[in-house]
């Protein structure tokens, strides 16, 4: 029966990883179609100047949009492929932006890349990749205030930056510049809008933050480069106080990215549910006092990943449970004192 169960948890395990490298190879191509194919990194580019400064705050925002949020997105797929959720919801977000723009520019552009996008995300989702699913997030909905008023001070703004490009989308003989036969400006309205959106759900969602908050901030970074470098460029915003308020926000958010997020706290089980934690066994040197017929048993459960912890299962017995059969002669010898064992 226990080789039976071995068997069955090295098959497990050599079907996760193979789950993982064909998720990360599908992940892998979606993040080099998106920042390059789709133009990401040549239109990010013009940060460093092509040519194209009337345009350039239109370059520089379908550049954030497809290299970093989602090129971003997928790569981080690739790179922890059996906990996708948090770059998939980021995913589902910049969809939902698309949705919204295409319906407030009155345009066809932001749906077609949203209808590009979202198959390209459920097969990341959805897919069954060599019998597994990706592993559910382990946190549920969780309010945290300060997120949540960040999300209200930089709300109006971005809601602004859409704005001016949903109207500059329906001006006649407004500046614009395409990318595969897709305008600018109705994506740019998007790209404001996920700004708006991604900040709400970190306050919300604790498993998004650390990966939300470093895209929303890089990206937030890199728009205000530009506007900096070319205000008076088609898309740039023509503020310096504004530029420098959006990088403050944005450097927030960055710092408020692990709240709530459990980063650096102990994940080991209790060895009762419900019950306290048995100390000395998460890496530190000072463990419990040794006392006889107190020693913590440790029992692999099958299938599991090998670790010590925290797959391993912690068994204390009772405080009057007899002392444990395999007790140490050099344990015994320290108990029975100077006169040596009986």
């Amino acid at each position: 029966m226990r080789e039976q169960s071995g068997a069955g948890g090295f098959r497990r395990g050599r079907m996760a990883v193979a789950s993982g490298t064909s998720r990360s190879l599908w992940a892998g191509f979606a993040a080099l179609f998106w920042a390059v194919g789709f133009y990401g990194i040549v239109d990010l580019l013009a940060l460093t100047g092509g040519g194209m400064d009337a345009v350039a705050g239109l370059q520089i925002s379908w550049g954030v949009l497809f290299t970093l949020i989602v090129g971003g997105a997928f790569a981080a797929i690739a790179a922890r492929p059996l906990h996708p959720w948090p770059a998939i919801v980021q995913l589902w977000t910049v969809a939902a932006a698309l949705l919204l723009a295409a319906a407030l520019c009155a345009s066809l552009d932001p749906l077609v890349v949203a209808l590009i996008l979202l198959p390209m995300t459920a097969i990341v989702a959805a897919g069954k990749w060599a019998g597994t699913r990706p592993q559910p997030a382990r946190q549920g909905l969780r309010t945290d205030g300060r997120l949540f008023l960040l999300a209200l001070a930089g709300a109006p703004a971005w809601w602004a930056y859409a704005a001016a490009a949903v109207e500059r989308s329906q001006a006649a003989g407004a500046a614009e510049d395409y990318s595969w036969g897709l305008a600018h400006w109705p994506l740019q309205a998007a790209l404001g809008i996920f700004m708006a959106l991604t900040v709400l759900v970190m306050a919300f969602w604790p498993p998004g933050r650390p990966l939300h908050g470093t895209l929303c901030c890089a990206g937030t970074v890199l728009l205000a480069a530009g506007w900096l470098l070319y205000p008076k460029s088609a898309g740039s915003v023509d503020s310096p106080a504004l530029c420098v308020l959006a990088v403050l926000w944005s450097a927030a958010v960055f710092v408020s990215r692990f709240r709530g997020t459990g980063s650096g706290e102990s994940r080991g089980r209790p060895a009762v549910p419900g019950g306290p934690k048995p100390p000395g066994l998460l890496g530190t040197k000072s463990g419990p006092a040794r006392t006889p017929g107190r020693r913590p048993v440790r029992r692999q459960p099958t299938g599991g990943t090998g670790s010590p912890w925290p797959d391993t299962e912690v068994l204390w017995p009772a405080a009057g449970a007899p002392a444990a059969q395999g007790t140490d002669r050099a344990e015994r010898d320290r108990e029975a004192g100077p006169e040596g064992p009986a």
